[in-house]
């Protein structure tokens, strides 16, 4: 499957790579320092765009019998209730890291709705996580009202709740697909729209790691 055109021309159309997960560090390493050498965790923890990391829209995906990177994600969500990815054992798990200061964020929105909606209409064993970036609560909250987000996003925390996701979410936006055994499926640096998102997850809800339902459907 390759991205579809995007709405209005907005970003280049994206480069699918199917990865080996130990090729993951080596492709995803390379924009961790920004142009004054911090690291992405410092840069995260910083009050302004300074070292910010955009994604170009490279897609990557790691075939089944290859995936070997567990990734596991806890935090506060913005209504201040705890949250793990360990919960969800069995369903597809769509992490997506965002600001409201990112364009790209704001541009990609109503594609992660769309799909979101779909899934969860269609009683499909797939929960999204927000992962906000550099935001105050209130200000991200008032962002997931203004967009109408139906899904719940984890706390900024100085960046330490996405320093669990290391080198896979230097950019921002990044959106995660995980299996259903906590692997890591697929990988969007940069914006994603609807059309790849969903045939991203629709892959791994194929691909025989979930299981009906989900072991930990929770909403």
């Amino acid at each position: 499957m390759s991205a579809a055109p995007t709405r209005g021309g907005r970003r280049p159309r994206a480069t699918r790579v199917l990865l080996a997960p130990a090729l993951l560090p080596v492709a995803l390493l390379a924009g961790c320092t920004g142009d004054d050498g911090t690291s992405i965790n410092e840069q995260m923890r910083q009050d302004d765009q300074k070292g910010y990391v955009a994604g170009d829209g490279t897609i990557q995906q790691v075939a089944v019998g290859e995936r070997d990177q567990e990734v596991t994600l806890e935090g506060t969500t913005l209504e201040d209730e705890p949250w793990s990815s360990t919960d969800h054992a069995g369903e597809v798990v769509v992490v997506n890291v965002w600001g409201s200061w990112c364009g790209p964020c704001v541009a990609e929105v109503p594609d992660l709705v769309e799909v979101e909606t779909a899934l969860r209409e269609a009683g499909e064993p797939v929960t999204f996580i927000g992962l906000n970036s550099r935001d105050t609560i209130p200000n991200a909250l008032a962002f997931e009202t203004r967009y109408d987000v139906p899904y719940p996003s984890l706390q900024d925390d100085g960046g330490r709740t996405r320093a669990q996701l290391g080198s896979l979410a230097v950019a921002t936006p990044t959106t995660l697909v995980i299996d259903g055994e906590g692997r890591l499926a697929a990988r969007v640096s940069g914006e994603v729209d609807a059309t790849t998102l969903r045939g991203l997850v629709d892959d791994v809800l194929a691909d025989g790691t979930v299981q009906a339902g989900g072991e930990g459907a929770a909403g």
